[in-house]
């Protein structure tokens, strides 16, 4: 991982700034382009985890500026073309940090991951790591969060209990943590940064469509085969589904409705199961019958 960073790094060399400073309050921006980047990134990855770095650069004490994303490739074969893709590109922003995602379980970092947030650290410290969580960012709205290791007091650095982050003057704008986080470690072996992201009319239109199907899949129809036996097998289960709603109306005649609720309490309700299933049969009924119809006109 560190010789991979250092060629990444090449000439631009480490960032020109002193991270010693008491306190910087530092705010980590990320682009839309970006942001759409590593949500499309991390859609396109479920239910794996996937991986990316960020361009940008430090501009001050108090800002790290992220302009733009690469995305890395999920086997290590690819490392060297992704290098020399890289290079081709001709950025000429240097790698600030790191991206991951985690779909479905929030926004923290793992063992693995402090180890490789400190890998960034040993060539910058103030590299970043920014988790996104693909699954549960819906409808426009992001799950995101941005977090650096806590140095250890015995490589001489600062120790915990005085890390600036605990008494930053940005703490009000930090992501409230959750219980999962600070189990896996959040403020004792890592901590929070804010991050400030703007989205303009169209970007917030792009990450509101992010998760939608395209336009072209309902004139897909399913093979045949596959039709008749997804078919069946709903027929079946709409059988069993019958046969436990007669049993349950015999159980339950001459009992008021309070008995009825408290003996069905905790129960599958198979008259709700029954009416799912046909409403579902027969949405793909008539989904498969109109393809069929639309493809037979357009290409006979």
């Amino acid at each position: 991982m560190l010789s991979l960073l250092r060629q990444l790094q090449g000439s631009k060399g480490p960032a020109k700034d002193n991270p010693s400073h008491p306190d910087t309050s530092e705010t980590v921006h990320i682009s839309a382009l970006a942001l759409l980047k590593m949500m499309r990134h991390g859609r396109a990855g479920v239910p794996m985890e996937v991986m990316g770095l960020m361009l940008g650069e430090f501009v001050d004490d108090y800002t790290i500026n992220v302009v733009d994303v690469f995305a890395m490739p999920q086997s290590g074969t690819g490392v060297s073309k992704m290098l020399d893709i890289l290079k081709s590109t001709s950025r000429t922003e240097m790698v600030v940090g790191w991206y991951h995602s985690h779909p479905g379980f929030g926004c923290w970092l793992s063992s693995v991951d402090v180890a490789t947030q400190q890998s960034f650290e040993a060539l910058s410290a103030r590299a970043v790591a920014v988790v996104i969580d693909p699954i549960q960012s819906v409808k426009g709205k992001v799950v995101i969060d941005a977090f650096r290791s806590i140095p250890n007091p015995s490589t001489g650095q600062l120790a915990p209990t005085s890390e600036p982050r605990q008494t930053t003057s940005n703490l009000g704008h930090l992501v409230r943590p959750t219980l999962i986080a600070a189990i896996h470690g959040l403020g004792s072996r890592y901590y929070s940064l804010p991050i400030s992201y703007r989205l303009g009319t169209k970007e917030s239109k792009m990450l509101q469509c992010l998760n939608k199907k395209n336009w072209d899949v309902g004139l897909h129809p399913l093979a045949y085969k596959i039709h008749n036996k997804s078919n069946e097998e709903l027929a079946e289960e709409m059988l069993k589904n019958t046969k436990l709603f007669s049993k349950d109306i015999i159980a339950t005649t001459g009992l008021t409705k309070k008995e009825i609720a408290l003996k069905k309490l905790g129960q599958l309700d198979p008259k709700r199961r029954l009416e799912n299933i046909s409403r579902a049969m027969l949405e793909r009924n008539i989904h498969q019958t109109i393809c069929g119809i639309s493809n037979t006109q357009v290409f006979h």
